[in-house]
């Protein structure tokens, strides 16, 4: 029968605070075997009778003589052994208690006193171990701290022994292999596998742990929107300045012929303002752009112009999305992450997550957590409660039951923990943990029994560690606690939880409702942020695009292509629709022997002066931003892509510190730095270079 894990009733919990450790010895004689593994063929060994005789005085067959009766034997009564199994302890330990070893460490070092330094370091580290804690932070930081002190005094030895100490109390802390690394660079720069050994491992972890990883995350997406923003800004800007001349134009015959060029030139202007003065924000200024200057845009710039406006529509939304999917402070997944891992700060999620109990809003991950880190701490009543409140939401967990089963271990109940041992490998096949413990708790068990039956359990328990070296081939090489010091954390397996398990809990939605809140003020002020607004901003945007196809049907004025004025059909009805070159230069040009010589060569100054001009301004916006000068040649895709990838190595380089701060520190500085300013120079080398090849029509 497998113990019935809803059951509300439970033993009054232990009042005796005074001991460090709540030691449990079992007392029973045994475990009982479970139904599904016992051998049915085997039988109970009979007892013996006494001996079959004859009564005295009886004759016997056979020959007739009177025999006397034989002595009965006495009957054999098997008894357990003597034997008296160590406890199996569970360590009663608060985050207080840390601290003040830490404090205390502190002290002995400020009072140059190196043993007892000494002792409070090494008592630090076999708590960490007993209270199977992955990482203790907080107290890594100082020690982080100290190593700085002792690096900026030239005391480069020490810092490195302190820096050592910080990762091996948090081997998955990234910036304290980081810190190693620096020292190790420091104290030995020929060592070079011994340093980039450390900044493997703290890449490594950057990547695999949520905590750290979706910070970087956040930053890394937030410098792509921002490069994106920038980009559409600084290429729109450079299409409304280089086609504005042939809008303007175009605008002076809306108006009636009395007005003088110069007056509707400045009244286009004041139009053209009214976004900025009126404030109405950054995306209703790129849709006035657009809608300017699309009928005077190439094909391939009305692409590029209306895919980088339609991006600043849904800017708000991908910002709200990219917090909604970095959010990890202050959400139900830290707290189940920080009582996963054990160490300081642990107490405060637990205080969490019974209040959210409490409210009934806390889920399975939770309170299962919640129940293992307590069970490690030594609070097993508590933590029996929990797993039993657990195992309501979810009963069929196999880590649930594997890790519940250790607690009964340490409360004196093998045989329940066994019976969920069997549960659990049932469910999951896959876990060695359940093998495993069962193998544990099946050896102690036989060591109480008598020699008839020793045999048997010591199968049981070596088919049950066979199957769990078989799924686990580094248990092979697993060494147990010793028997005068049987620790619970220690002896028996405790499968991690996975982190797709609790990942979901890191529920972002508040914090991306305000940054989708604070982006669209910012390109639409007044405008209520959501899917409506997006969608109705990338529709004007196709109408816009669309708009700009009929560009010859409206006859809309060109460039010239030699000398810059504008070819306007309305000014000059001979020229023919799509001409590239105005009336003057058709006439010089192309028109032999119809303009006097001086005119020509007046002419020909005045192209000669505009393309030298153009080549300088070209060269000049490629050199201040990568992909400018390609936009303002008419190459838009290159430039848009150029532009792109300076300004995200600007804004990385801008912003080095980050948008969003990890916990305990930050990546150094030059890991940051060197691949930005790395881009930076790339990008910029191969824009100019391939600009230069552009104006040489290579």
């Amino acid at each position: 029968m497998e113990p019935d894990l809803r059951d509300e009733s439970m033993d009054p919990p232990r009042q005796d605070d005074a001991d460090d450790y709540a030691e449990d010895a079992p007392e029973d004689d045994g475990l009982a075997e479970d139904a599904s593994t016992a051998d049915p063929e085997e039988a109970a060994v009979p007892p013996r009778g006494p001996a079959r005789g004859t009564r005295e005085g009886v004759t016997a067959p056979g020959n007739g003589k009177t025999q006397e009766p034989p002595v009965a034997e006495e009957p054999s009564v098997i008894t357990p052994r003597p034997v008296v199994l160590s406890p199996i302890l569970a360590p009663r330990v608060a985050d207080s208690d840390l601290e003040a070893l830490w404090n205390r460490w502190r002290q002995a070092r400020a009072t140059n006193d190196r043993e007892a330094a000494a002792a409070a370091l090494t008592e630090l580290r076999t708590l960490r171990v007993e209270l199977a804690a992955t990482d203790l932070e907080p107290l890594s930081a100082g020690f982080l701290r100290e190593a700085a002190v002792r690096r900026r005094a030239g005391d480069t030895a020490g810092a490195v022994r302190l820096a050592e100490t910080a990762v091996e109390l948090s081997p998955g802390l990234p910036y304290a292999r980081f810190e190693l690394a620096e020292l190790y660079a420091l104290d030995k720069p020929g060592d070079v596998p011994r340093y980039f050994g450390q900044v493997r491992q703290a890449l490594s972890t950057l990547a695999l742990d949520a905590r750290y990883r979706r910070p970087a995350m956040a930053d890394l997406g937030g410098l792509l929107l921002m490069a994106w923003g920038a980009t559409a800004l600084a290429v729109m800007t450079l299409f409304f300045l280089r086609k504005v001349r042939s809008a303007l134009h175009d605008f002076h015959h809306l108006l009636p012929r009395v007005v003088s060029r110069w007056q509707s030139t400045v009244l286009g202007l004041l139009l053209l303002s009214l976004p900025w003065v009126l404030g109405l924000g950054v995306l209703p200024s790129l849709l006035l752009m657009l809608a300017v200057v699309s009928l005077y845009l190439s094909r391939a710039e009305r692409v590029v112009a209306a895919v980088l406006v339609a991006g600043m529509a849904v800017l708000p939304l991908a910002a709200g999305q990219l917090a909604r999917m970095t959010a990890f402070a202050g959400t139900p997944a830290e707290d189940v992450y920080l009582l996963e891992r054990g160490g300081l700060s642990a107490e405060e999620a637990r205080t969490r997550v019974k209040a959210r109990m409490e409210a009934r809003t806390a889920t399975f991950a939770e309170v299962a957590s919640l129940a293992y880190f307590e069970a490690r701490r030594g609070l097993l009543e508590d933590a029996r409660t929990h797993y039993k409140a657990a195992s309501q939401l979810k009963s069929s967990d196999a880590r649930l039951l594997t890790r519940f089963g250790n607690t009964l271990v340490a409360l004196e109940d093998p045989d329940g923990a066994a019976q969920l041992y069997a549960q659990a490998s049932r469910t999951a096949p896959e876990l060695a943990a359940p093998h495993y413990n069962l193998a544990q708790i099946v050896r102690r068990r036989a060591k109480t029994l008598p020699d008839s039956e020793v045999g048997r359990e010591l199968d049981r328990a070596a088919t049950a560690m066979a199957s769990a070296q078989a799924l686990d081939a580094s248990l092979i090489a697993r060494e147990l606690p010793p028997e005068s010091r049987l620790l619970m954390n220690l002896l028996l397996l405790s499968p991690p939880v996975l982190e797709r398990d609790w990942l979901p809990l890191a529920d972002g939605a508040e914090a991306g409702r305000q940054v989708e809140t604070q982006v669209s003020r910012w390109l639409l002020p007044g405008i209520p942020p959501g899917a409506l607004a997006a969608v109705s901003a990338v529709g004007v945007v196709v109408l816009l695009t669309l708009f700009g196809f009929a560009s010859d049907r409206l006859k809309s004025a060109r460039v010239c292509e030699r000398c810059g004025r504008p070819v306007c059909v309305r000014c000059d009805p001979e020229l023919g629709v799509g001409s590239k070159q105005c009336g003057q230069c058709v006439n010089v040009f192309a028109r032999r022997g119809l303009v006097p010589q001086h005119l020509r060569t007046r002419k020909q100054s005045q192209v000669d002066r505009h393309q030298a001009w153009s080549g300088r301004l070209t060269y000049a916006l490629g050199a201040v931003l990568s992909g400018a000068g390609h936009v303002a040649s008419g190459v838009p895709v290159r430039g848009a892509l150029y532009a792109f990838g300076f300004l995200f190595a600007v804004a990385a380089v801008l912003l080095h510190q980050g948008l969003v701060r990890g916990p305990y520190g930050d990546a150094p500085l030059y890991l940051k730095l060197a691949p930005a300013v790395l881009l930076l120079l790339t990008v910029h080398v191969l824009s100019l270079r391939g600009l230069r090849r552009l104006r040489r029509g290579e």
